[in-house]
């Protein structure tokens, strides 16, 4: 038994912050140029949220300063929402915590990207990260937070009055970063983030010098997005044992019917009888392996409607049109939308406009920019 034990490595586990410390490269954080991308693309999603959030146009300011060779100074302001202030040291300094998961369009959606921007801020430069927040009912607080990584937590080196001129954020993060390669493509996210965001400004300051300022296309915000229910096609045996243990002792037929989407007194009936599960059996006193056949029937169940879009934010016709517009000049364009429908019972729009012209770039064949959930997709080959 002993020599048995002795061949053995030792057991143990990490937190996450340790675990993306070690492999950064999977949040985007692989070498300096794509830090200072990443870096700035977290901020700005964050921004752009907190500003819908608080229903009011986004202004959101970019600022990188190049302090010597190999280091650089994100800075990234807007006039959102602000951060409630018990909140900004697990916000900002603890790896996958935040307000994001839930089953309603946001552009950051893991809790994950900010924190790891500080994570690798601090372990390439040991500097903290500046945050100074204000809502609208308090007055203005400065943090400087770093996160002990084996414990993920938030460690607080100062709180204190800071004066704002009103609501919003302000982060700041020092990285190792390669400016000069990054510049463009930190540019063309900007730009191509008020495509996606014809409701938004956009304004980049490199080394105190004013590069772009663009924005604005359309005064609309977009409908705020409300949390769905789960849509049938995604219960998969996870969730269902979840919303089970949330449910207690109701009925199958009135779990299907409060827990899920598209799912009706009349669906839920024929998806029942279809499945031949007595409609009154009480969930909590299903088996593992009755489960496991629910979720299996759920998913492939084809007589459901289209998925609820209330959780989705298109842009829109004329907003799209309007940005695209504004920022390529084409001679011609038209736009074309298909859905919602659904994929593993994850909701979607697909939006697309096709131009033609002398504002876009000379090109041998046609150039392609894709995004997901408003954020362009500079690093994913289309």
């Amino acid at each position: 038994m002993n020599q048995d034990n002795s061949l053995h490595g030792e057991f143990s586990s990490i937190s996450p912050a340790e675990f993306f410390y070690r492999n950064r490269q999977m949040a985007g954080f692989g070498n300096p140029s794509q830090a200072v991308y990443s870096t700035v693309r977290e901020l700005v999603e964050n921004s752009i949220d907190a500003c819908e959030e608080a229903r009011r146009q986004p202004d959101v300011r970019v600022s990188i300063d190049e302090e010597r060779s190999g280091i650089v100074r994100v800075t990234v302001s807007d006039n959102g929402t602000g951060v409630p202030y018990g909140e900004v040291p697990n916000a900002f300094a603890r790896v996958l915590y935040g307000d994001k998961f839930t089953a309603r369009q946001r552009r950051g959606t893991f809790g994950l990207g900010v924190t790891m921007a500080v994570l690798y801020g601090q372990i390439t430069t040991d500097s903290p990260v500046i945050v100074m927040t204000q809502t609208s009912h308090t007055t203005g607080r400065s943090y400087q937070l770093l996160i002990d990584i084996k414990n993920n937590q938030p460690v607080i080196l100062s709180d204190e009055s800071h004066e704002r001129e009103g609501p919003g954020t302000e982060v700041t993060i020092r990285l190792k970063g390669d400016l000069n390669r990054s510049r463009e493509r930190v540019y063309d996210y900007l730009q191509l983030t008020t495509v996606a965001s014809p409701h938004a400004n956009m304004e980049l300051v490199i080394n105190g010098s004013s590069i772009m300022r663009m924005g604005w296309w359309h005064q609309m915000l977009p409908a705020p997005t409300i949390t769905s229910k789960p849509h049938p096609h995604g219960a998969d045996l996870e969730l269902l044992r979840r919303l089970v243990a949330d449910t207690g002792d109701r009925s199958l037929h009135d779990f299907l019917v409060e827990s899920f989407q598209r799912m009706g007194t009349r669906t839920a009936t024929r998806f029942l009888k279809f499945l031949a599960i007595n409609p009154r059996q009480v969930v909590n006193t299903l088996s593992r392996g009755d489960l496991s056949r629910l979720s299996s029937a759920l998913r492939s169940f084809d007589g459901l409607g289209r998925p609820d879009s209330k959780c989705l934010s298109p842009i829109g016709k004329d907003a799209f049109l309007n940005s695209v517009e504004s920022v390529f000049a084409p001679s011609a364009l038209t736009y074309g939308s298909r859905g919602p429908t659904e994929w593993s019972g994850n909701a979607f729009i697909v939006e697309g406009i096709a131009t033609i012209g002398t504002g876009a770039r000379a090109a041998e064949v046609p150039t392609l920019y894709r995004f997901a959930t408003r954020v362009p997709l500079l690093y994913d080959s289309g």
